[in-house]
Protein backbone atom coordinates (compact mmCIF):
# COMPACT_ATOMS: atom_id res chain seq x y z
CA UNK A 1 0.00 0.00 0.00
CA UNK A 2 1.03 3.46 -0.27
CA UNK A 3 2.11 3.28 3.47
CA UNK A 4 5.37 1.99 2.69
CA UNK A 5 6.22 4.49 -0.61
CA UNK A 6 8.12 6.18 1.62
CA UNK A 7 11.01 3.33 2.03
CA UNK A 8 13.02 1.90 -0.46
CA UNK A 9 13.19 -1.66 -0.96
CA UNK A 10 16.62 -2.21 0.92
CA UNK A 11 14.73 -0.62 4.09
CA UNK A 12 12.04 -2.65 4.44
CA UNK A 13 13.78 -6.04 3.69
CA UNK A 14 15.84 -4.63 6.79
CA UNK A 15 12.83 -4.32 8.61
CA UNK A 16 11.13 -7.26 7.53
CA UNK A 17 14.27 -8.96 8.74
CA UNK A 18 14.20 -6.92 12.02
CA UNK A 19 10.81 -8.39 12.68
CA UNK A 20 11.77 -12.25 12.79
CA UNK A 21 9.88 -12.88 9.46
CA UNK A 22 10.68 -15.89 7.70
CA UNK A 23 8.89 -15.27 4.44
CA UNK A 24 7.46 -12.31 2.49
CA UNK A 25 4.42 -11.87 0.02
CA UNK A 26 4.58 -8.82 -1.87
CA UNK A 27 0.76 -8.66 -3.85
CA UNK A 28 0.43 -5.95 -6.60
CA UNK A 29 -2.78 -5.28 -6.28
CA UNK A 30 -5.40 -4.35 -9.29
CA UNK A 31 -8.13 -2.71 -9.72
CA UNK A 32 -10.77 -4.60 -12.50
CA UNK A 33 -12.16 -1.05 -13.35
CA UNK A 34 -15.81 -1.24 -12.24
CA UNK A 35 -15.17 1.49 -10.00
CA UNK A 36 -16.09 -0.39 -6.41
CA UNK A 37 -15.20 0.20 -3.29
CA UNK A 38 -12.47 -1.60 -3.62
CA UNK A 39 -11.11 -0.52 -6.68
CA UNK A 40 -11.26 2.97 -5.11
CA UNK A 41 -9.44 2.39 -2.33
CA UNK A 42 -6.24 0.67 -4.52
CA UNK A 43 -6.47 3.66 -6.84
CA UNK A 44 -5.92 6.02 -3.91
CA UNK A 45 -3.51 3.51 -1.53
CA UNK A 46 -1.59 1.15 -3.94
CA UNK A 47 2.30 1.35 -3.37
CA UNK A 48 4.04 3.35 -6.44
CA UNK A 49 5.27 1.82 -9.66
CA UNK A 50 8.70 2.67 -9.29
CA UNK A 51 8.51 0.94 -5.73
CA UNK A 52 7.46 -1.67 -7.07
CA UNK A 53 10.02 -1.36 -9.62
CA UNK A 54 12.63 -1.21 -6.88
CA UNK A 55 11.20 -4.39 -4.86
CA UNK A 56 12.06 -6.47 -8.11
CA UNK A 57 15.77 -4.98 -8.87
CA UNK A 58 16.53 -5.78 -5.01
CA UNK A 59 15.28 -9.22 -4.96
CA UNK A 60 17.39 -9.81 -8.75
CA UNK A 61 20.33 -7.90 -6.85
CA UNK A 62 20.04 -9.61 -3.89
CA UNK A 63 18.25 -12.61 -3.76
CA UNK A 64 18.99 -16.17 -4.58
CA UNK A 65 16.39 -17.74 -7.03
CA UNK A 66 14.83 -20.75 -5.68
CA UNK A 67 12.13 -22.69 -7.68
CA UNK A 68 8.94 -21.49 -9.67
CA UNK A 69 5.34 -21.64 -7.26
CA UNK A 70 2.83 -23.93 -8.87
CA UNK A 71 0.71 -20.53 -9.37
CA UNK A 72 4.07 -19.46 -11.25
CA UNK A 73 6.05 -17.12 -9.29
CA UNK A 74 9.17 -17.65 -8.48
CA UNK A 75 10.59 -17.82 -5.29
CA UNK A 76 13.74 -16.21 -4.47
CA UNK A 77 16.30 -16.48 -1.05
CA UNK A 78 16.60 -12.53 0.27
CA UNK A 79 18.65 -12.08 2.90
CA UNK A 80 17.83 -15.92 4.48
CA UNK A 81 13.75 -14.37 3.77
CA UNK A 82 11.81 -16.49 1.68
CA UNK A 83 10.44 -13.43 -0.82
CA UNK A 84 7.79 -14.01 -3.43
CA UNK A 85 6.39 -10.74 -5.80
CA UNK A 86 2.75 -12.07 -6.48
CA UNK A 87 1.89 -9.95 -10.21
CA UNK A 88 -1.84 -12.25 -10.01
CA UNK A 89 -2.82 -10.74 -6.56
CA UNK A 90 -6.27 -12.08 -8.06
CA UNK A 91 -5.90 -15.28 -10.01
CA UNK A 92 -6.87 -14.33 -13.44
CA UNK A 93 -3.74 -15.53 -14.90
CA UNK A 94 -4.33 -18.56 -17.47
CA UNK A 95 -3.00 -21.06 -15.62
CA UNK A 96 -4.97 -24.63 -14.52
CA UNK A 97 -3.97 -24.36 -10.84
CA UNK A 98 -5.94 -23.38 -8.00
CA UNK A 99 -4.33 -20.45 -6.29
CA UNK A 100 -6.75 -19.50 -3.72
CA UNK A 101 -9.97 -20.30 -1.94
CA UNK A 102 -12.09 -17.72 -0.95
CA UNK A 103 -14.28 -17.62 1.95
CA UNK A 104 -17.68 -15.50 1.32
CA UNK A 105 -20.08 -13.87 3.84
CA UNK A 106 -22.57 -16.76 2.12
CA UNK A 107 -19.76 -19.23 4.16
CA UNK A 108 -18.97 -21.37 1.03
CA UNK A 109 -16.00 -21.54 -1.02
CA UNK A 110 -14.96 -20.35 -4.40
CA UNK A 111 -11.52 -20.52 -6.08
CA UNK A 112 -12.05 -17.11 -7.72
CA UNK A 113 -12.49 -13.69 -6.32
CA UNK A 114 -14.62 -11.92 -9.19
CA UNK A 115 -16.93 -15.18 -10.47
CA UNK A 116 -19.47 -16.90 -7.93
CA UNK A 117 -19.46 -19.46 -10.66
CA UNK A 118 -16.51 -20.55 -9.23
CA UNK A 119 -18.15 -22.21 -6.05
CA UNK A 120 -16.08 -25.18 -4.69
CA UNK A 121 -18.06 -26.16 -1.75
Amino acid sequence: TDAFNKFTAAELFDRIKSLGSNQVTFRILYSSGLDTPQDLWISKHKADDSLIKDIKAFIASNGRKLEKLEFGAMKYSVNEISTVVDDDCMSTGDNDIMKYLILRENCKLYSKWDDKGSLVF
